[in-house]
This record gives structure tokens, C-alpha cells and sequence, in this order.
């Protein structure tokens, strides 16, 4: 499971402190039904030591991203605490989270932690979740 000090590798304000607990949590307590779906433990990412995916993209920027980062959207989940790019080189999360999707922008496990995700076609190798609800509502966007 991802801890807090998994996350936070860069200095960071409390409000995202709080945002990151929140967001750890839902990731946590979705990550733990997978594993009994599954059967098998969260992957770990070798480069970064945890669960959350990083340097394989090149940036090492898959938990908490200061305002000042040059990787992803100046907007991003990441600079407030709200996003985490979960380690998922085979896509099996992905993969077990598009069996709860309902065709119309809904996923009735991501609905049950309260989170979004980006789709898994812009984050292979990695599964981006926010608490942070997109323009659009649904639950798997597009970034």
C-alpha cells in the first residue's frame, strides 16, 4: 500500500497534505479489492521503490508534483495532492476496472471509492487516479 511518505517526495502546503491523505486512502482501498480479486500483490516499481510509477516515463513525477514542475498540465491532480500515476505495468488494473464500466462514462468500482481515472489508452504502463472530477463527470477520461 502507498503511504504518505511514498507520495511526498518534494516539500509540499498542508491543504495537499490533506488532499493526498484523502486521495491515498480511496487508492489504497481500491487497490486492496484488486488484490483479492487478482490474487496477487500490488506491483512495485523498481526505479521509485513503491507502488507509484515514475521513472519509466522519464519525469519520476507519478505522486506529488510541486507548482514549479515541468511534467503534465499546469492544472494537473498531481500539484494539489489530488492525483497519483499507480504503478501497472501489465495494465491489470486498467484491465479489471474496464470490467465495471457501463458504457456511459460510468464505473461502478470507481464510483464506489470516489475516484476518476485517465483512460488506460493515454497511461499504459501506469493508471492515473484523481479524486478530482473532470469537466466531463465521467468517471474514465480522456487528459
Amino acid at each position: 500500500m502507498i503511504s504518505s511518505e511514498d507520495y511526498f517526495t518534494k516539500p509540499r502546503p498542508r491543504e495537499h497534505e490533506t488532499n493526498a491523505a484523502d486521495l491515498i486512502r480511496r487508492r489504497n482501498a481500491l487497490r486492496a479489492e484488486w488484490m483479492v480479486a487478482s490474487g496477487k500483490d500490488c506491483p512495485v516499481d523498481q526505479d521509485t521503490g513503491s507502488e507509484i510509477s515514475g521513472v519509466e516515463r522519464g519525469d519520476g513525477d507519478g505522486g506529488y508534483r510541486t507548482p514549479s514542475s515541468r511534467t503534465g498540465a499546469a492544472v494537473s491532480s498531481h500539484r494539489h495532492g489530488q492525483g497519483i500515476d499507480d504503478y501497472d505495468p501489465g495494465d491489470e488494473l486498467d484491465a479489471w476496472l474496464d470490467t465495471f464500466e457501463d458504457g456511459n462514462g460510468g464505473n461502478s468500482m470507481l464510483e464506489k471509492h470516489q475516484l476518476y481515472r485517465e483512460h488506460p489508452s493515454a497511461t499504459k504502463g501506469w493508471c492515473h487516479l484523481t479524486t478530482r472530477a473532470p469537466g466531463s463527470g465521467k468517471r474514465t477520461f480522456f487528459p
